[in-house]
């Protein structure tokens, strides 16, 4: 919804990516990206995301963790 208004710019040093459809699909498909010296991060509670973005090769936390870092 609101996050496809978003400007692709970095943002206090994390890269942005607009997703004009799907956020989920955007995220699985950055993470599928064929780039051998990239390291992939996903943060969500949502189940199916994680599984998509494991498949994908991606590692995934909770959210808590990173909540603890704030």
């Amino acid at each position: 919804g609101a996050a496809s208004r978003v400007a692709d710019e970095p943002v206090n040093g994390v890269r942005v990516v607009a997703a004009p459809g799907s956020g989920d699909d955007k995220i699985v498909e950055l993470v599928s990206a064929p780039d051998p010296d990239a390291v992939y991060l996903v943060v969500t509670a949502d189940r199916e995301l994680r599984a998509r973005s494991e498949k994908a090769g991606a590692a995934v936390i909770g959210p808590r963790w990173l909540l603890n870092c704030l």
